[in-house]
């Protein structure tokens, strides 16, 4: 045990204590310097070393609360082992990523309350990095985070921020609704909704990026405008995210899709709504450049003869170009191909892996060709 970990205590006076009329006494301090006893070793209270969150976290007691999909916490350790003292309120799967690679799928227990939970075992005595990525969308539950605990070693301080960043605004095809599904004709499981293996958190990986995701499955771009500046969204009362916090250099929009959902909206309605959203955006983000997505589940075979694909596909070329006609000139059109059968399909027709793995070269592409990335 080195010395930094240990304190000494005063016990019972030793019987060869000198007195204050001794010769060659030490001055004497105080009464209780001059009692001094064996020392005895007590290990101090382990410092404790924070993780770092990524995404729209709240304070709560002594963790962190989430409600977004994709929300992540990072820290470094070294150890044969680790686990996360997590308490759920809803029914929340996490992705454990040890030193870069997915490892368990980590379910918490809404039942349990606060409680620890084994993220891995059996590692080498090396040090290692740690995220763990909230798998499931704010519609599932909040979760809070209160830290990491290592088994026979110590956790060490997380590593640093990288300095690019991206957030994808979304609804469904963003949060990975039943990407991990066994075909259309399931519906929402929350096992099978995985966020960290979307298109927008693949890119950010390609690109060397932080990434969050503020997305909920079925919103139009209404919604997703009144919920973009909701810390947890679940609730009417949300505290308004602090922008500051976060500043991405890219920023992705691919919401409109549900707006197709029941009816043709309509070209000026469309690209009023659109121009809404992004103004909440741009305002938020004045320096993001600001990726106009489209894409991939609309089609012009269903619904029969409503041609959905072509007029989503006008409309926000014709909302993108009044964009920049009104001065707002750092946003681009960019369209993802529609979703292949042959590829797979996800619960609901949602873009299944393979999908998304397109759709994420595509994005990291563009990307690296607008940004220099």
């Amino acid at each position: 045990m080195s010395a930094a970990a240990l304190v000494v205590v005063s016990a019972c006076t030793r019987k060869d204590t000198p007195t204050a009329d001794s010769p060659n006494a030490p001055a004497i301090v105080s009464s209780a310097a001059a009692a001094v006893a064996e020392p005895v070793m007590r290990a101090a209270a382990p410092e404790k070393v924070a993780p770092r969150f990524v995404g729209r976290w709240v304070p709560d007691g002594s963790g962190m609360r989430c409600s977004w999909s994709g929300s992540y916490v990072v820290g470094r350790f070294k150890g044969t082992g680790l686990s996360a003292r997590i308490k759920d309120e809803g029914f929340n799967l996490f992705q454990v990523v040890i030193d870069g690679e997915p490892k368990k799928v980590l379910r918490t227990d809404k039942a349990k309350g606060e409680a620890l939970y084994q993220l891995a075992d059996g590692l080498p005595d090396a040090v290692h990095e740690v995220s763990l990525h909230r798998r499931t969308e704010a519609k599932v539950g909040e979760a809070v985070v209160y830290g990491f605990e290592v088994t026979g070693g110590k956790l060490l301080p997380p590593p640093p921020p990288l300095e690019r960043r991206i957030e994808t605004i979304g609804d469904s095809i963003s949060t990975g609704y039943g990407n991990e599904g066994p075909g259309a004709a399931c519906g929402y499981v929350n096992a099978e909704q995985n966020e960290y293996a979307t298109y927008g958190a693949i890119a950010a990986r390609n690109l060397n990026a932080e990434h969050t995701t503020i997305a909920w499955s079925g919103k139009t771009l209404h919604e997703m405008k009144v919920y973009f500046d909701k810390s947890l969204p679940q609730r009417a009362d949300s505290p308004r995210w602090d922008f500051t916090q976060y500043q991405p250099q890219a920023v992705v929009v691919n919401v409109g899709t549900n707006n197709f959902a029941l009816v043709d909206p309509g070209e000026a309605r469309f690209v009023r709504l659109y121009h809404e959203l992004i103004q909440v955006v741009r305002t938020a983000y004045p320096k993001a450049f600001i990726v106009c997505a489209l894409g991939s589940m609309l089609s012009n075979v269903y619904p029969e003869g409503r041609h959905s694909l072509t007029q989503a596909r006008k409309y926000m070329k014709v909302a993108v170009a009044k964009l920049k006609e009104a001065g707002d000139t750092n946003l681009e059109f960019l369209e993802f191909p529609e979703q292949n059968h042959a590829d797979g399909l996800g619960c609901g027709f949602h873009p299944s892996l393979k999908t998304h793995k397109l759709m994420s070269d595509r994005l990291t592409a563009f990307i690296k060709e607008r940004m220099g990335w």
